[in-house]
């Protein structure tokens, strides 16, 4: 009789371990497609059999283990880092080449020729007034053509300064969020081994990983420390610890939470992408710009200053700006008037001679070797070039984070197939189990009976 009960008793624990197990491959289904989901095993324990001391033997639920493999959690968040400074700089390289147009065609270029022409047209006529009013047009349409493409530079500037302060705003979400996962880790051990909690967790870091350079740093009781470029606090335990963006003086800084300027830990992430391209790549830009309007302006005054006008009076400047630094945005034309536009040399009054020389401006180098179209033309490519390496490089990061997603998701992901196998597995385990109880409750009635009867 006893040996019939100690069938029944290690029979009955079976089937809640394998009621457990399915449980365990019904949740791996359910959430086969959750973000940050790490499939669970379940691990079945062989309990001790020694009928002599009282071990009746049978099975027991062993530990539930996680696939998740923190090595490969850390190659996609490298790989996140890497692809999100180089989408990022692509997004903010696109919105800046339309500003440099290649063809020759329009902006910039297009008005240096049409101010240079205008000025061989009028060694033509040196004395025609319409030509005369040709050359003033023209060069308030290339001033125009200057201060927009500065405008254009500006308002990427600001952009990008609204851009980084979101930035800052989305890590420090990002952060907080962690923070309060390490606080429920720290107050509730069972949440420790909730997958849910797992996957949250693991969800916040690899989109933290795409904004900013980090180092996850794991704690025994499950929780994560964060450290930006491995220097920078940003989450020690259920501490936030927030950075600041400093975007009012024109350059971007990033501050900790004490104001100290850690902007040189900044090294990867969609914030470095904006950081560098706001400190760095921007004013690379606006500086070529500055010098090409610089130039153009002062070496046309300095040919007009060594003419005469129409009355035989030395000639007048015709472009002014505030400074080298800003001459882009500040040039424009001054208030020359059209017979004051020295187109004759003072050997030749009234001639074309001077003409002549600011007509061949257009083709002589007057810029680090290189004529004002040349000029341009590099910084254009410049411009292009940039936008086409980091089209490559985009390129190249997404097909290597795509490549660490998949390798983690063979390992850490629920495979349907893997779990409808393990459930026929446990349903077969579970009906055996349960007609061995039938079984067992039928001779343990029989022989109830049995012993009814007899007595």
């Amino acid at each position: 009789m006893g040996g019939l009960f100690g069938a029944l008793t290690t029979s009955a624990g079976a089937l809640k371990v394998f009621d457990q197990a399915l449980d365990t491959v019904t949740n791996n289904v359910a959430n086969a497609g959750t973000p940050g989901y790490a499939s669970q095993n379940f691990t079945i324990q062989a309990q001790p059999f020694d009928p002599a001391v009282g071990l009746p033997g049978g099975i027991a639920a062993g530990e539930i283990q996680s696939s998740r493999d923190e090595y490969l959690e850390q190659a996609v968040r490298q790989d996140q880092q890497s692809f999100g400074q180089a989408d990022q700089t692509v997004t903010e390289l696109s919105n800046v080449q339309p500003l440099f147009d290649v063809t020759g065609n329009s902006g910039i270029p297009a008005a240096l020729d049409a101010f240079f022409q205008s000025f061989s047209a009028l060694s033509v006529s040196p004395n025609d007034a319409v030509a005369r009013s040709t050359v003033l047009s023209s060069a308030d349409s290339l001033a125009q053509q200057f201060n927009g493409a500065a405008a254009g530079l500006s308002n990427a500037s600001t952009s990008l300064n609204t851009e980084i302060s979101g930035t800052v705003a989305t890590i420090n979400g990002l952060t907080q969020q962690i923070s309060q996962l390490n606080t429920q880790l720290k107050d509730d051990p069972g949440s420790r081994t909730d997958p849910a909690v797992d996957a949250n967790l693991h969800n916040a870091l690899e989109s933290l990983s795409g904004y900013v350079n980090i180092t996850a740093l794991w704690q025994p009781d499950g929780s994560v420390n964060v450290l930006m470029d491995g220097q920078t606090p940003l989450v020690m335990g259920d501490t936030q610890y927030a950075l600041q963006a400093a975007t009012a003086s024109g350059a971007a800084a990033i501050e900790d939470s004490s104001g100290d300027d850690v902007t040189a830990q900044v090294a990867g992430g969609r914030l470095a992408a904006l950081v560098d391209m706001q400190n760095t790549v921007l004013p690379g830009f606006s500086n070529s710009l500055n010098q090409l309007a610089a130039g153009v302006a002062d070496q046309v005054n300095n040919a007009l200053l060594n003419g005469v006008d129409q009355s035989g009076n030395a000639g007048a400047q015709m472009f002014r700006y505030d400074n080298a630094s800003d001459a882009a945005s500040t040039m424009q034309v001054t208030g020359i008037t059209t017979d004051e536009i020295a187109a004759a040399l003072p050997s030749a009054p009234g001639g074309n001679g001077n003409a002549l020389t600011l007509a061949a401006l257009d083709n002589s180098p007057q810029l680090d070797g290189m004529t004002f179209t040349d000029f341009y033309s590099n910084l254009a490519s410049q411009v292009g070039q940039s936008l086409d390496s980091a089209k490559e490089d985009q390129t190249t990061q997404q097909d290597l984070l795509n490549q660490a997603q998949t390798t983690r998701s063979n390992t850490e992901g629920v495979s349907l197939d893997q779990e409808a196998t393990q459930m026929i597995e446990f349903q077969r385990a579970y009906q055996a189990t349960a007609d061995v109880v039938s079984t067992v409750d039928n001779l343990t009635e029989t022989l109830i009976n049995m012993m009814t009867v007899t007595t």
